[in-house]
């Protein structure tokens, strides 16, 4: 009999305790024990008469989402309790109909987890794990958006249709990790929102060299044409056109391109430099053709503009070399004249007088040009060839104007530059 009688005494204190067990539960989360209530949960839930019962599963949620803070959890694991609290929120949503835990809370479970997702996000974009981001982020958005199918509102927090910021961090993780096509749905979510602003430019960049490099005419002019109105001043957007122009080979079309385009931003070091070289080529160039006065006014003209942008001596060289070779071209076809003929003696005065103009312009862009090259601290090694190069010509020009003496200067200062 005394051995019956224990056995009931175990079996009634087990039902006893398997009814108290969502109280033990509730205590625990109260007292943020979320590891011991794991334990509790976890084995409530096992139990098949529990797991139709929407409280083990919001309970499941609370204590899920908290160990997802646990300083001692791994961002993987803690990535896999928000997953799992997520789950049995929703769970208990669709077994408790009149919602009444949910409400209590006034669903403030979703909100946490939508925080809690983006800064997981960011703590594995941090330490470069860029897939796990994007889940990360993703999963913020997917919260996000569940909120906002619900109507869940909240008095301390405002929650936008178009998160832009964690679209933004979904796509560039998404870049990270070489998952193209889910970067490129990110960044096109934000142009078709017509999201611009500070820290959103890299995002029509991107999508811009996406479909220039597929040719994709059709959507490359789409974000073009948006680009440009958000940020008018990025010379990218003009540069991808040019080089279109280009690439067709005709080159009456492309620097009618240019005129076009300094004709709208006359402050573009970009452009005004490119249209530069472009016309130095042409005049200068291996296949270059005999060029006119008007022609090398021209190029005059545009490196003057670019000369106004100029940071880093680049159009000040360019003008030099212009000028210089100007000045040798016409020297060159001075000295080619042999003829005795009052036309041919005139012809000659005149190429070496316009000569003479070109070496006289040359000369402040060649000083400017050296004085640059005197201020560096040190110069690199295509710099050093330029400073050399254009302490040749300020030697050459006054040889040719007879300042030996001059001549000499630059002679002995191109010496010490090597």
């Amino acid at each position: 009999m005394k051995r019956i009688f224990l056995l009931i005494v175990c079996i009634t204190l087990g039902f006893y305790l398997k009814a108290q067990s969502i109280d033990e539960i509730n205590k625990m989360v109260n007292a943020n024990n979320f590891k011991g209530a794991k334990a509790y949960i976890d084995t409530y839930l096992g139990d098949p008469k529990n797991g139709s019962k929407a409280e083990g599963w919001y309970y499941k949620g609370r204590i899920y989402n908290g160990l997802s803070y646990d300083s001692s959890v791994t961002m993987t694991d803690k990535a896999i309790y928000k997953a799992a609290a997520y789950d049995a929120f929703k769970k208990n949503q669709q077994l408790d109909p009149l919602d009444l835990r949910m409400k209590v809370e006034s669903y403030r479970s979703y909100l946490d987890l939508y925080y809690g997702y983006y800064d997981l996000g960011a703590g594995f974009f941090n330490v470069k794990k860029y897939e796990e981001a994007y889940n990360s982020f993703s999963k913020a958005l997917e919260v996000k958006d569940y909120i906002l199918s619900k109507n869940y509102t909240y008095t301390d927090a405002k929650i936008y249709p178009l998160d832009t910021a964690l679209i933004l961090n979904a796509a560039i993780s998404a870049s990270q990790a070489k998952k193209e096509d889910l970067a490129l749905k990110h960044y096109q979510k934000l142009v078709d929102g017509n999201v611009a602003g500070k820290g959103y430019e890299e995002v029509y960049e991107y999508l811009v060299t996406y479909y220039n490099d597929k040719d994709d005419q059709a959507n490359l002019q789409s974000i073009l044409t948006k680009a440009k109105m958000h940020y008018p001043a990025n010379d990218y957007w003009t540069e991808l056109e040019v080089k279109a122009v280009g690439k067709k080979g005709d080159q009456a079309a492309l620097f009618a391109k240019y005129e076009e385009i300094l004709a709208k931003n006359p402050e573009s070091f970009t452009h005004s430099y490119n249209y530069a070289i472009e016309l130095y080529n042409n005049m200068y160039g291996k296949d270059a053709k005999p060029s006119t006065d008007a022609d090398k006014a021209k190029l005059t003209s545009i490196i003057k503009i670019a000369i106004q942008n100029d940071k880093n001596n680049d159009a000040v060289m360019l003008m030099s070399n212009h000028l210089f070779n100007a000045a040798s071209d016409m020297s060159i076809a001075a000295s080619l004249l042999k003829g005795t003929k009052p036309e041919d003696v005139k012809k000659k005065k005149d190429l070496n007088a316009a000569s003479m103009k070109y070496m006289n312009e040359f000369i402040p862009y060649g000083e400017l040009a050296i004085k640059y090259f005197d201020s560096q601290t040190e110069l690199k090694p295509i710099q050093k060839a330029n400073n050399r190069i254009v302490l040749g010509y300020m030697s050459d020009v006054y040889n040719a104007k007879k300042d030996l003496k001059k001549a000499a200067e630059y002679d002995k200062k191109k010496l010490k530059s090597n």
